[in-house]
Order: structure tokens, then sequence, then C-alpha cells
């Protein structure tokens, strides 16, 4: 599996599996290429964009896990035990951070493999 690394004046280096970066990228509107850039004038709407998908997400599971327990206080056999997926909450907040401190500083955010 090949890491893909994040790079920003702002903050230290993110190392982070191929698979993430792509689903992360695509989610703010970054073709997948072996390098790129997140301009400081692109670091808002990327910002934007990551953390409604972040939110989109959290909701979903909230909901899930409403439906889960209502149906388990009607009786009906439900999820538990099951193990928790790792989010994307949880996969992109170090981006998240990087891209907020960018942001503050106005500099650019790299990734390349």
């Amino acid at each position: 599996m090949a890491l893909v690394v994040f790079r920003s004046k702002a903050a230290g280096e993110i190392f982070m599996f191929a698979e993430t970066a792509r689903r992360i990228l695509a989610i703010i509107g970054k073709q997948d290429t072996p390098r790129g850039v997140i301009s400081a004038e692109q670091l808002a709407d990327a910002l934007a964009r990551l953390t409604a998908a972040v939110d989109q997400e959290k909701a979903q599971i909230d909901q899930a896990r409403e439906e889960a327990e209502q149906a388990q206080r009607r009786g009906e056999p439900g999820g538990e035990g099951a193990p928790q997926p790792i989010t994307l909450g949880q996969r992109a907040y170090p981006l998240i951070e990087m891209l907020r401190e960018a942001l503050k500083k106005r500099v650019d955010v790299t990734w390349g493999v």
C-alpha cells in the first residue's frame, strides 16, 4: 500500500494511506494525482467541503445508532458488539487541522507519494 504525504509550512507532515487520501482529495475537489497542491486561495473551500463531509457522515452514524437503539428497545436483534469502523472524521482530522493552520498563515498544502 502506498502512502501519501501532505505537507505545509503551517504544520508537520501527515502520512496517509493512498486509499484514504484519494477519498479526501475527491471530497475537496482535487484530482487524484501523484503530486498536487491546495493553494492558499483554495484552502477555505477545501476545508468547508471536508468538514461538511465529516458532519454528514457523523449525522448518518448518529441516525443509524438511534435506529439500532430503537430496534433494541423493541426487542429486535441488533448489531450489538459489532466493531465500529474508523470514520472519515477520524481519518481526516489531522488534515483538517493542517488546512486550518495553513489558512491562518495563508500558505499552500501540498501532497506527494
